[in-house]
């Protein structure tokens, strides 16, 4: 009976390292967790076990500063990337008769010409995008949080909801560097010049079909994107591979591209020339009376190509680099 009651109460002594780590702590307890995590990584590696993720750069929470900074590098890159088309996209939509032969011989003779109005659309980017991506963020952890959906009518109703509000992130912080892009490509005016003669008011210039166009593609993007990442997981029983959820990215871009391509084609002819700047529903009228419903989908094919690939490659590459500096991302939730 004794050594039994001794067994039972017998409390295995501390090592140093555990009464230095509550002596000192929590920061050298967090040490110490950390240690022990290391160790049981290569225990499990030792024993054949499945591959264990490398843990993250910054351990702790994914704080909104360290969120934005991803989103913006994230955005930065990705439209610095994918520039040259949609240099391709504004020109084909101003301009029906534009071929890629002739394109290309002109990018061929000016090959600079090809990243006109990279500048100011690659450093406006990054608030716009930082702004698309906290805004969709709060309010998809608002709805969660407020709303619980666990049916997937629920979830759809959160991503459109955080979708709508990304689309108007777009528009605000987005339009004018989109503008000065525009009419750096086009040839029109230099930023200097513009402002010279327009002043900040005239940067949004097309916003009031820019909103629209904004909030119909991110709630498409979001929705769609979400739902077939959702369907990939019903189906194989695992999160998609970062090859995957590109690709699955890709279809909902091009998806929401389609469905928001003829208001692009007035936003552009708006930001090109400010004659129609009143109304853009009649612009939209006469352009598909003038010249056919076709017009309306002058640069599909660059749209269809830029858009998505740069969606599904800043929203892939800002969930990753969240994952790697945080360890986890609002994106797989």
């Amino acid at each position: 009976m004794q050594r039994l009651r001794a067994e039972s109460t017998f409390q295995p002594s501390s090592s140093p390292l555990e009464k230095a780590a509550t002596s000192a702590g929590s920061s050298t307890a967090v040490i110490l967790a950390r240690r022990r995590s290391e160790e049981a990584v290569v225990g499990n590696m030792a024993m054949g076990s499945a591959s264990v993720p490398p843990a993250p750069i910054m351990h702790g929470h994914n704080s909104r500063a360290g969120s934005a900074a991803v989103s913006m590098l994230s955005a930065s890159i990705s439209q610095f990337v994918h520039h040259p088309v949609y240099t391709f996209k504004t020109h084909r939509q101003r301009r029906s008769t534009l071929s890629v032969r002739d394109f290309l011989i002109t990018a061929k003779s000016d090959p600079l010409f090809l990243f006109k109005g990279v500048w100011p659309r690659s450093l406006g980017c990054m608030p716009e995008k930082m702004l698309k991506m906290q805004a969709y963020m709060t309010v998809t952890r608002f709805m969660e949080e407020r709303f619980r959906p666990e049916s997937s009518v629920g979830k759809m109703g959160t991503w459109a909801a955080a979708g709508c509000a990304a689309g108007l992130a777009t528009t605000i912080a987005g339009c004018p560097a989109e503008l000065l892009m525009v009419q750096a490509q086009t040839g029109n005016v230099s930023v200097r010049e513009f402002f010279r003669k327009k002043g900040v008011r005239g940067i949004y210039q097309g916003a009031s079909v820019a909103v629209w166009r904004d909030v119909g593609f991110n709630i498409t993007f979001f929705v769609s994107r979400q739902g077939f990442i959702g369907m990939y997981v019903r189906q194989f029983g695992e999160e998609p591979i970062n090859a995957a959820k590109f690709a699955l990215g890709i279809v909902a871009g091009m998806l929401a591209a389609s469905v928001s391509c003829p208001l692009d084609v007035v936003k552009t002819r708006m930001q090109e020339n400010e004659a129609s700047l009143r109304n853009w529903p009649g612009l939209l009228a006469r352009i598909a009376r003038k010249e056919g419903v076709r017009a309306l989908y002058h640069g599909i094919g660059p749209r269809c190509l830029a858009v998505p690939s740069m969606m599904s490659f800043f929203a892939l590459l800002h969930e990753s680099m969240e994952i790697y500096f945080f360890g986890d991302s609002m994106l797989k939730h």
